[in-house]
């Protein structure tokens, strides 16, 4: 049976509710076509949750880790003197890590379990606490994956080809992604089971040089980027909103006493696409001896060059490193340049082995990216037609595209011409009212993630920030921001599917408020 084309037929009407984007057992993203489902998940209407055939793996879980924890739950609860829940991590240090969490923010002590398959570890604990462990899961990204969990449920042992052929897509990825930043080996490429595990691995190595020193985020974070600062070790220094791109903010922090463990920033910064003063940034560090970490997934290392200011790259190859929308990874890769290399070499193995990429998310991992160069370029250009094409549009309000927000500071990490990514943000006259007409006319696929082959839209702010609509605003999110992420779609076509959802404006009441 054909699966479904999302060039041709893309996830957006109302009866394609909780559909898997793309139609794949192993899919990272959900369908929500209206802006009420998008609300209707976040305030946790069953209406809405209850279709889900899948969800973004940190954020719902996936039905086989869903059943890899009822099968835990059953396996090591059933002789417990109070109900207890369970979640199952990939190895014992992330368990250790958990519970430990759970136990700092709840006082609730948890059992950890030997799952009885590769080194998954489970965590049991009282129900009252499972939601505390659960955003141990989404902001460490310490995952086990759809296809981890689908293997360790047929409880049998990778047979010799997989475990053969996981090996050489690992020396592959290795390789391929070390090309893109130059000076790189393949050894100081570090790859984990989401973007999200590569960054709490770098923040663990790096907290741990500088005990109780806090860290510092500049410019506006990916969510559980700025909550993995703000909630695992000494706090954060909040620069998500800077008038110099960070440098005289933190010039002023350090010559007041501050320490800082390492700097934490985003090129470009998402859903506002903007880029901090990395040259100012980086001299500052350097005298002052703390480490830069940028995080390129949006820009994509093809589009930027991290190293000319980094000790750090890290990157989300879930988003356009696959394109395809199934398979979650995520990469760190150590600057040869950098004075903390050496540290972070040590460091990093043990990290990564507490949340490895798995053997058979690595082999689809390296066919799904054998054409990532060719990719980007692609949607460089889409998403430069389709923001000149939006300029022009009387109901779009504010546009951010990294060609429009802080273009010098991004043109000093950019490699090549034009190659400025395919994410834009918009926000529409009219409000709520009319950002939701115009979203439920959208004839492209809505869900959570980017950097899929096909566009993907989402009401971002609702989607990330529902419960903190305010802090987002003040950092220059509004609630009613629609992240576009331009696909390898026809500029053309695309143009007239906004067209459409742009007349559907017309018909929709004002927003008085």
């Amino acid at each position: 049976m054909a699966t479904r084309d999302p060039f041709e037929e893309p996830f957006w009407r109302p009866e394609d509710l909780g559909l898997a984007i793309p139609e794949s057992d192993h899919a990272v993203s959900v369908c929500l076509p209206r802006w009420r489902d998008v609300i209707g998940y976040e305030e946790g209407d069953p209406e809405v949750i209850d279709t889900f055939e899948c969800g973004y793996p940190r954020f719902v879980p996936h039905p086989y880790v869903a059943e890899l924890f009822l099968a835990a739950q059953a396996e090591f609860a059933k002789n417990a003197k109070k109900p207890e829940s369970a979640i199952v991590f990939p190895s014992l240090a992330a368990a250790w890590r958990c519970a430990d969490y759970v136990k700092r923010r709840t006082g609730t002590s948890c059992r950890l379990e030997s799952y009885g398959w590769g080194s998954l570890t489970v965590v049991l604990l009282d129900e009252t606490a499972y939601d505390t462990a659960w955003k141990y899961w989404q902001h460490s990204g310490e995952i086990v994956s759809s296809r981890l969990a689908e293997t360790a449920l047929a409880d049998a042992p990778l047979d010799p080809a997989s475990v053969a052929a996981g090996e050489e897509a690992t020396r592959i990825l290795r390789d391929r992604i070390a090309a893109l930043y130059p000076g790189a080996a393949p050894d100081d490429v570090f790859l984990f089971s989401s973007g999200m595990g590569a960054i709490s691995a770098v923040y663990r190595a790096l907290s741990s040089r500088c005990p109780g020193a806090p860290t510092v985020q500049v410019e506006f974070p990916y969510l559980d980027s700025f909550k993995l600062q703000e909630q695992f070790g000494s706090g954060v220094i909040d620069l998500t909103v800077t008038a110099s791109g960070g440098v005289a903010e933190l010039d002023s922090h350090f010559a007041a006493g501050g320490k800082a463990a390492a700097v934490f920033t985003e090129v470009p910064s998402n859903p506002l696409l903007r880029t901090a003063d990395l040259a100012g940034i980086a001299a500052i560090l350097q005298r002052e001896g703390v480490p830069l970490v940028i995080d390129d997934t949006v820009a994509t290392p093809v589009n930027v060059e991290p190293f000319r200011f980094a000790d750090v790259g890290t990157s989300s190859l879930t988003k356009l490193f696959s394109g395809v929308g199934d398979v979650a990874a995520g990469s760190v890769v150590l600057n040869p340049a950098s004075p903390f290399y050496e540290e972070l070499k040590a460091a990093l193995p043990g990290e990564e082995s507490a949340s490895p990429l798995f053997a058979l998310d690595a082999v689809v991992l390296e066919q799904n990216s054998r054409h990532f160069a060719e990719r980007v370029e692609a949607t460089n250009e889409n998403a430069l037609a389709l923001v000149e094409w939006l300029e022009t549009r009387p109901e779009v309000a504010s546009l951010w595209h990294p060609s429009r927000e802080c273009r010098e500071s991004y043109e000093a990490v950019m490699r090549q011409e034009e190659g400025f990514g395919g994410l834009v943000s918009i926000e529409l006259h009219g409000g709520e009212p009319a950002a939701a007409a115009f979203y439920d006319a959208l004839e492209i696929s809505k869900g959570p993630s980017l950097g899929t082959n096909f566009s993907l839209v989402s009401p971002y702010t609702l989607l990330a920030h529902y419960n903190e609509l305010d802090w987002a605003a003040e950092r220059g999110a509004p609630r009613n921001l629609i992240r576009i992420w331009v696909g390898l779609e026809d500029p053309e076509d695309l143009e007239d599917r906004f067209a459409r959802a742009f007349a559907a404006i017309q018909s929709a009441p004002s927003d008085k408020g």
